[in-house]
């Protein structure tokens, strides 16, 4: 860690490039957005580093071992333990996640490179009340979201029951969980993590973010100030005047989110969200509005699959 921090320093004593012009502007817009870059003076820069190193070590042994047999309960159990130079990090499940991945068109490859990539880790500032930490990889494709034992080990109960569904229904709307982890750092508690496909990738073009619960109890919060490009995931009562147009799309939409509700219930799960994102579109698009219906139509075959 410490050598990666002197050639950070000695990045700063270089003559600056283009690149570095770029990456700069980069920064400075990401912090306006309200997503902050964990560099080395933030709190959590060692332990991104620590995740980032781990994680890298973990896909490459999927990498270099694929698993194409069919999956069993001992899969399902499986702890991978790798030692590193002050720490150690436990994959939970690595096969069925590699697996998972693949089914969602993700090559271990391209999962390895969004978490292990040069850049650093992005802070993302919740108005969640669960008190975890959420992070997102520097191209802002994975989520990483700091979990409580119980929590992952209610997760890791169900993990056979919810790959069944996704393979039941692959657009699903439930979220698309890559993979499961622990650190072990000296002298602290092991600290437990998720990774999550983002559903607001990619970003550039959205305007407004709702998360969206079906209640009005404690649902509002108060927008950015006009002209601020801070981001703010707004609430159900936010979203009150707003309407979602899918035209004859709406029945799949309504029966997938029946079918999903129905799966958590199962779970004896509550507490829940629909995350929604408005996005403008531009006016060849406008003029193409049957592409939108076709983004979506593929969706149908969640219902001819599940039916």
């Amino acid at each position: 860690m410490s050598e990666e921090a002197e050639n950070r320093e000695a990045s700063v004593n270089q003559r600056p490039t283009m690149k570095g012009k770029f990456l700069w502007r980069l920064r400075q817009k990401w912090k306006l957005l309200g997503l902050f870059e964990i560099d080395s003076d933030h709190e959590f820069y060692y332990f991104t580093c620590v995740m980032k190193e781990g994680l890298a070590a973990a896909v490459q042994i999927s990498i270099d071992n694929p698993n194409l047999s069919t999956l069993s309960d001992p899969d399902f159990k499986a702890v991978l333990t790798q030692v590193h130079k002050g720490f150690e990090m436990q994959t939970y499940a690595a096969s069925v996640f590699a697996q998972f991945r693949q089914t969602l068109g993700m090559t271990e490859k391209e999962y390895q490179h969004s978490l292990a990539s040069e850049g650093c880790y992005l802070q993302f500032i919740s108005n969640s009340k669960s008190k975890a930490n959420f992070f997102l990889t520097n191209d802002k494709r994975v989520f990483l979201k700091t979990q409580k034992k119980r929590e992952i080990k209610f997760l890791l109960s169900k993990l056979k029951s919810y790959i069944q569904h996704i393979q039941n229904y692959p657009h699903s709307l439930l979220v698309k969980f890559l993979g499961v982890h622990s650190v072990s750092l000296p002298q602290g508690r092991k600290k437990y993590f998720i990774i999550m496909q983002s559903v607001f990738y990619p970003d550039e073009r959205i305007v407004a973010r709702y998360d969206i619960k079906g209640c009005q109890v404690s649902r509002w919060t108060d927008p950015s100030p006009e002209g601020s490009q801070i981001i703010v995931v707004l609430k159900d009562l936010n979203f009150k005047g707003n309407m979602i147009g899918l035209d004859q799309q709406r029945s799949w939409f309504i029966r997938q989110i029946e079918i999903d509700t129905e799966f958590l219930k199962g779970w004896n799960v509550i507490d829940y969200s629909l995350l929604v994102a408005f996005q403008p579109l531009h006016p060849d698009e406008r003029r193409l509005s049957s592409s939108f219906a076709n983004i979506i139509l593929r969706t149908k075959k969640s219902m001819i699959t599940g039916s």
